[in-house]
């Protein structure tokens, strides 16, 4: 094991390549596009026709109809797309970022970040996998091969129930992976690691929004100490009278999330009951349903060794939800013994402040603590008879009344590089943010002052030439913000990018929207906004080259490209069992020449006979553009040839994915190709992915 340092930030961002760039911006503009439609729909339906129901915030399957009024616009959208012009921008941070990007795709050997640190490091892949499944096997078992097939016709009951099985797609197939613990004691000696499970069910967003609903009821009536904020225990620490005569407990749970077991649940659900908060029974199936794990390593997949039908894992869209609940709950046990003013609880975290205790009396009480959790199935750690203690990222001193900035030891802050390929206005912002932090976790401006230092050079090493100012807190109440009715277009920032996007998109606007415009009301630069997204960053690079390095497909790879009888036949010269490919045909007359661009997310020989079948029988002859051109040069007798060639390759999008490559990259060769060259229309680009309705609860076959 290697230790790796980058010296920087690993949330800077390289400047990226043109076409991913493009794929980005097309992506964008897709979602704003849909939502214009959407909104011009409802204007001219008027607004009662709009869904009320609770879709739990899954976005529609449905693509919005097209709007004439709105063609002329999206066409100079698509026109932006070609029209944009690139710089080149030296940049030695930039250069560093990109030598890195290099030396990390060429890497061959697995980069692991440390779990609270900012440090990496290189082990092999084969010592990877034995990390891995070391932490595997110590609370997984293997599954049986149907275990995923009936938690997917479980979401599929439950989805329909509620409406939502064309929205939510099936169980997330996510590989596990591992982060270092070295903060831990003898780290070098005793590799210790945090077991990841991003695989997870979206049934689990709409048990976080009933989890939500009840975790902020029962905080309501309740009145008890759960922070979710190091603001919250800051207040509360400075509510605490004769600071003097008290002493700190602290006390952490032993693995939290893995250790909430079903009974643990349950109680916690039985409490919020009695507080009669109204908890139906689909609520209860679609928390208990959420549950219901699985863990995949390469081809494996693991359930839980003690209970296979309950886990509470780290990647789970509700986790933090369902710790919150069992916290709550835990806060009333120990209000049953304790004064409630005397114990806060963040997460895992746990602090009490008791006055006038002699050492036996808090001894009684640590136990007391002790058995409290031991009786639920929890061990925790304690700390007593403290009078300064570190709690999140702030010392709390009770001899003297101060509360001031705290680090873990070996962590000197990094960030983001005022050279990195950020929106200016979040560079510009970044010393002020620190600043501000920094001012709320210190209790006066000498230890402001003392912290300083550490984070004024931090930033002096990230290339700001500004320092941190101590900005005092405001007793002033924030004004109230409303929610207002605003569609937002969000371009990816580019150094790079010469042409002004923003500049373009608002002058379209205010060209295609004038004030007697019929959609005016709806769409003007007060009620469509534009603000700059951020490319990937150098931590998702190497999360993506980690990935590369580990995948073993589930499935022998067939090596051979071509099957057909002679090679100097085959239409994709010896290539057509490729898969994951954008192809163009050129279809050529003796006056003529025109191209047609499609996707083939399997062997591109199976979607080349659907080609041909159209191209003979007349029943399909409007499957395509391709199919009515081809018809068109038939009935006139013009003789023809099409060549097939391969104009690009992707992947085709993949459960729980954010888009899928190989759409947008079709969407890109025909937004940058000249419309007069292709059979292509530019409407396309507005097309439904059709590679994501296999993965839809509702085309779940059972």
């Amino acid at each position: 094991m290697e230790r790796v340092n980058f010296n920087y930030s690993m949330k800077n961002i390289p400047l990226p390549s043109k076409t991913a760039y493009l794929k980005t911006m097309i992506s964008k503009l897709e979602s704003l596009i849909k939502r214009m439609r959407w909104k011009a729909y409802f204007f001219d339906h008027g607004s009662e026709n709009k869904c009320t129901s609770n879709n739990f915030g899954f976005k529609s399957p449905n693509s919005p109809p097209q709007n004439i009024h709105l063609n002329a616009f999206e066409h100079d959208l698509y026109d932006m797309i070609r029209n944009t012009e690139f710089k080149y921008t030296p940049n030695k941070f930039q250069q560093q970022l990109r030598n890195d990007t290099k030396i990390i795709k060429q890497n061959d050997k697995v980069i692991v970040p440390a779990d609270k640190t900012n440090n990496k490091y290189k082990v092999s892949v084969n010592e990877y996998n034995k990390l891995l499944t070391e932490n595997i096997t110590k609370s997984y078992k293997k599954a049986e091969s149907s275990t995923i097939e009936s938690i997917n016709k479980e979401a599929k009951s439950i989805a329909t129930d509620l409406g939502i099985s064309d929205r939510v797609e099936q169980y997330q197939q996510r590989s596990s992976f591992i982060t270092m613990k070295d903060h831990k004691e003898n780290f070098e000696n005793n590799t210790k690691c945090r077991l990841i499970n991003p695989a997870k069910s979206e049934i689990g967003i709409v048990s976080k929004s009933y989890l939500d609903s009840i975790n902020n009821t029962i905080r309501d009536r309740t009145h008890v100490n759960q922070w979710r904020s190091t603001a919250e225990t800051i207040s509360w620490f400075n509510k605490l009278e004769e600071k003097n005569n008290r002493k700190f407990i602290k006390f952490d749970i032993a693995d939290f999330y893995p250790s909430i077991s079903q009974s643990l649940l349950n109680k916690s659900i039985q409490f919020a009951k009695s507080l009669h908060i109204d908890i139906n029974d689909t609520a209860v199936s679609t928390i208990m349903h959420a549950r219901k794990s699985l863990l995949f390593n390469q081809t494996s997949v693991w359930v839980k060794s003690e209970n296979e039908e309950f886990d509470v894992t780290m990647g789970s869209y509700d986790g933090a939800e369902i710790c919150e609940l069992v916290g709550l709950y835990f806060l009333n046990e120990l209000s049953k013994h304790f004064d409630k003013d005397d114990i806060g609880l963040y997460r895992d975290d746990g602090l009490c402040c008791f006055r006038n205790l002699s050492g036996p009396q808090m001894d009684k009480v640590k136990k007391k603590i002790i058995k409290i959790f031991k009786d639920n199935g929890l061990a925790i750690t304690t700390e007593c008879n403290l009078t300064v203690t570190d709690f999140l990222d702030v010392t709390l001193d009770l001899r003297n009344n101060k509360y001031y900035p705290f680090r873990k030891p070996n962590s000197d802050p990094l960030y983001i590089n005022a050279k990195s390929n950020h929106p200016p206005s979040i560079i510009k912002q970044i010393p002020t943010m620190i600043g501000q932090r920094i001012s709320e976790n210190s209790c006066s401006i000498e230890e402001f002052n003392k912290a300083a230092p550490v984070y004024n050079k931090a930033l002096e090493n990230s290339g700001f030439a500004e320092t941190i100012t101590y900005i005092p807190s405001s007793n002033k109440k924030k004004k109230r913000s409303r929610k207002r009715n605003i569609i937002w277009f969000n371009p990816p920032f580019n150094a790079n990018v010469k042409t002004s996007i923003g500049k373009s998109f608002l002058n379209l606007l205010e060209k295609h929207f004038p004030k007697h415009h019929r959609f005016n009301k709806i769409f003007n630069r007060y009620k469509v906004k534009l603000s700059y997204s951020c490319m990937p960053n150098m931590e998702s690079i190497l999360q993506r080259n980690n990935f590369k390095l580990l995948s073993n497909p589930a499935t022998p790879v067939d090596e051979r490209t071509c099957n057909c009888k002679q090679s100097d036949t085959c239409p994709l010269a010896g290539e057509c069992l490729k898969s994951g490919i954008i192809y163009k045909a050129l279809v050529k007359t003796s006056d003529k020449e025109i191209g047609y661009l499609g996707t083939s997310e399997g062997a591109f020989k199976q979607r080349l006979y659907n080609h041909t079948k159209s191209f003979r029988n007349e029943q399909y002859k409007k499957d395509t553009e391709l199919s009515k051109h081809i018809w068109n040069l038939k009935e006139s007798n013009t003789p023809y040839d099409i060549n097939w060639t391969i104009a690009a390759s992707a992947a085709p999008y993949t459960s729980g994915s954010k888009k899928c490559d190989l759409c947008l990259t079709e969407k890109l060769l025909i937004a940058t190709s000249d419309p007069k060259t292709l059979l292509n229309k530019r409407d396309e680009i507005m097309s439904k992915c059709r590679h994501m309705n296999k993965f839809k609860l509702k085309y779940f076959k059972t």
